[in-house]
């Protein structure tokens, strides 16, 4: 869908409390925003080689992304069409070069053509194997990054707007650049668009973030639109744009972090809200993609891969060093916090106690949004955000 690209010049709240607490809400979200868009799916290095597979779930849509042996790319969703058994396991792997249904040994080729029934003569006289192929979905890359959406026939380029338009921060090939081998996943007690409003909220960096990321204020950073996407950019240098706010680039120059040289150049952005789950975090240092996974109306997972210069390891230590890790899950918790979460010194922790106050407010009668603050770096690009998601889930 498209929009005019431009913040409002009022910032108002579009969306009812309902929104963000009802299943039902949630289930119109599942059927009329997700089953419609993007979503990320992984980096096209994890699936080099014909018959490597990656599993996803969009929405409440599970896919399974695929090299076939022409090479290319496929999306499908991973449901036989026999019984509706999942097909593959979920993760990543390589299926040979066939999927075979464990259930009854339905065969699908590669390109989710159905070329095997077992006992077909005898049990299924007169059976069109060509009108049961996979379902199938679209699955589109951006920068060597894969993106699958669980309608067929869509096109990627008609998501992205005008984003490839915009300067892009990091090459994930480059042999600069080595990924953090773990993935990691934040538990948040909040709805999935409690966090996309804290993420996109330039009011609160100085506040919230003062002693972590030092601002900038709601003057000095801007949001700009792109579609249904939203690209962050500190303004505190008149001159030009930067990708990171100018406290915190001060502290890692001050411990001397090393810059991978292909992205040590200004002109790109520090954060890229790709509508609706993907988000995308770049430095000069390191490139982090996460995506959201809805899990109920109160609740969202963040999953996190990270990129990095090999300088940068030493400082990342493990998943298990965060704060908030549950050892039995392996999950990011706010209940195992063992400080309090505005002295753990990180960031991210800090949004996380703030949406899950946020989300805890919502649920009461007395709830309501006063006047919001104005301003591409305040809180007009909530009120933005929010009209993308009434484009796909209008009143009723």
């Amino acid at each position: 869908m498209t929009l005019d690209c431009s913040m409002p010049e009022h910032a108002t709240q579009i969306l009812p409390p309902e929104a963000y607490t009802s299943t039902e809400w949630l289930a119109r979200e599942m059927k009329e925003l997700f089953a419609k868009t993007w979503g990320f799916a992984g980096v096209v290095s994890d699936v080099p080689n014909p018959g490597d597979y990656k599993t996803v779930k969009v929405g409440t849509f599970t896919l399974v992304v695929i090299r076939g042996s022409d090479g290319e790319l496929r999306a499908f969703h991973n449901i036989c069409r026999h019984r509706g058994t999942e097909l593959i396991d979920p993760g990543c792997g390589n299926t040979g070069k066939t999927i075979v249904c464990p259930y009854h040994r339905w065969t699908f080729g590669l390109d989710g053509a159905l070329r095997g029934v077992p006992d077909q003569r005898e049990l299924f006289p007169d059976f069109d194997k060509k009108a049961n192929g996979l379902h199938k979905a679209s699955v589109g890359v951006f920068k060597d990054i894969i993106f699958v959406c669980p309608e067929p026939d869509m096109k990627i380029e008609d998501w992205l707007a005008s984003v490839p338009d915009v300067v892009w921060p990091h090459d994930i090939n480059s042999p600069e650049l080595v990924p953090y081998d773990q993935v990691v996943t934040y538990e948040m007690k909040c709805n999935w668009k409690v966090f996309f409003e804290n993420a996109i909220d330039g009011y609160h960096l100085v506040y919230l973030h003062e002693h972590t990321l030092g601002g900038p204020r709601p003057e000095a950073n801007i949001w700009d639109a792109h579609g249904d996407h939203q690209v962050w950019y500190s303004t505190e240098n008149s001159e030009h744009r930067s990708r990171i706010p100018a406290f915190l680039n001060e502290q890692l120059e001050k411990y001397g972090a090393k810059k991978i040289s292909h992205a040590s150049e200004g002109g790109y952005g520090g954060v890229y809200m790709l509508f609706p789950t993907t988000i995308v975090t770049s430095t000069p240092y390191s490139f982090t993609i996460s995506w959201m996974e809805p899990i109920d109306a109160n609740t969202t997972y963040l999953h996190a891969r990270s990129w990095m210069a090999k300088s940068r390891f030493k400082y990342r230590g493990s998943v298990k060093d965060l704060p908030g890790y549950d050892k039995v899950s392996g999950l990011i918790k706010s209940s195992h916090w063992k400080k309090p979460p505005l002295e753990t010194g990180d960031f991210q922790t800090e949004d996380i106690y703030v949406v899950e106050k946020m989300q805890r407010a919502l649920q009461s009668p007395k709830y309501s949004v006063g006047q919001l603050s104005q301003g591409p770096g305040a809180e007009a690009p909530l009120t933005y955000f929010q009209q993308s998601v009434r484009n796909y889930v209008p009143e009723e």
